[in-house]
């Protein structure tokens, strides 16, 4: 390439530089004027157009709906050579969409296990309305969770399944495993707070002396998007807008970018929290600690983690911030189980699901601990 060659290309890599730059202060403009709960509508177009990257490939796994109730879907992913007859039902939280759990191919953990012969069932809880705004938690344990479990076993032809539950739909799990445990094998408790008074800041945003959350519910009859969104950003303010420019700085790293627009997309896609599950979830678990120590009523049943006595793996996320190693080990002295483990990993709440580390020393570990404790097709 001859001098006035390279002086061209620094040219116009200048040019584009300075017209990206441009490009990113209006975007941050726009999403300012808008009051957006966050850059990624405005900014992820710049980033893929300058990045040469497409759509980031999520929830790519095959699967298809087996049931459905209201906006409640339940999806099967069906492994190519089934090898356990003991199916995986995963239970994830109401603020965020499922597909964390099938992240993108080679990250993600459904993926992932389906690959290891195992039937792997989510529910897809879909966008509330107004209905499942006035449902309780006794509607999503005994109607949903306990539904998509039948449908579950029916499907699969099995008995008994593993419950895995992930955040607060590792709670809703925990809390359904203790009023209806007669259809759990084994349960895996993936980053799910129990003790919430060692939930960190959530525990202090949501004391009562700082949050009424019968008036909010009362007004919004839900917990609105803009609401869940602002709380994640208010942990970590600063980094909310560095992020952005570390893209940048690793523009010609397409793996990067598409992992990180991949991560903000999904952080981006919020539901409405039901507002009565919403309610009952703030005073009993956040404020009053009710869930941990065995005083929420849910139908009219006490929620005791000590009926749990199936075997039970707890894993615990290091750098956790939304549910704290304390908040959530102490659940191997709340069950009656007497085959528990704990697994501890370096990563964050969200990297147990989406980590490089996953597919060679977080999953293989977890799939190894469910297989050992599965029935095999042809056992018995």
């Amino acid at each position: 390439m001859s001098l006035r060659d390279v002086a061209s290309s620094a040219g116009r890599r200048l040019r584009d530089a300075a017209g990206a730059n441009l490009e990113i202060s209006q975007a941050w403009a726009a999403a300012l004027r808008d009051r957006a709960g966050g850059p990624y509508p405005y900014l992820a177009p710049i980033v893929r157009r300058a990045a040469r990257v497409g759509e980031p490939p999520l929830n790519s796994t095959p699967h298809r709906v087996v049931y459905t109730r209201g906006p409640m879907r339940l999806l099967r992913f069906e492994p190519t050579q089934r090898r356990f007859k003991t199916p995986i039902l995963f239970v994830y939280s109401l603020i965020n969409r499922y597909y964390i759990l099938d992240f993108l191919p080679g990250r993600s953990l459904i993926e992932f296990m389906r690959a290891q012969g195992f039937d792997c069932y989510a529910i897809d809880w879909g966008t509330p309305g107004e209905v499942e705004n006035h449902m309780t938690w006794d509607d999503f344990l005994g109607g949903l969770i306990d539904s998509a479990a039948k449908w579950t076993l029916r499907t699969s032809g099995a008995d008994d399944l593993t419950l895995y539950g992930y955040c607060m739909g590792g709670t809703m799990a925990l809390a359904y495993a203790s009023l209806y445990r007669e259809k759990i094998r084994n349960f895996v408790a993936q980053a799910t707070p129990v003790d919430f008074h060692e939930g960190g800041i959530f525990h202090t945003w949501t004391r009562p002396e700082f949050f009424n959350v019968d008036a909010m519910v009362d007004a919004y009859g839900s917990a609105p998007i803009d609401l869940m969104e602002s709380g994640f950003s208010m942990m970590a303010p600063v980094q909310r807008m560095t992020k952005w420019l570390e893209v940048f700085r690793q523009i010609d790293n397409p793996t990067f970018v598409t992992t990180f627009l991949a991560m903000e997309k999904w952080a981006s896609d919020n539901v409405p929290f039901p507002g009565e599950v919403y309610r009952q979830y703030i005073k009993d678990c956040y404020q009053e600690n009710n869930f941990c120590n065995g005083r929420m009523v849910v139908g009219g049943r006490t929620v005791d983690l000590s009926a749990i006595a199936c075997p039970l793996l707890n894993l615990v996320a290091d750098k956790d911030t939304i549910a704290p190693p304390k908040s959530s080990e102490i659940l191997n002295e709340l069950v009656s189980s007497t085959d528990k483990t704990l697994m501890r990993f370096n990563v964050g709440h969200i990297g147990l699901s989406t980590s490089s580390k996953g597919p060679k020393q977080i999953w293989p570990q977890v799939a190894g601990w469910i297989g050992e404790r599965s029935e095999e097709l042809g056992d018995g």
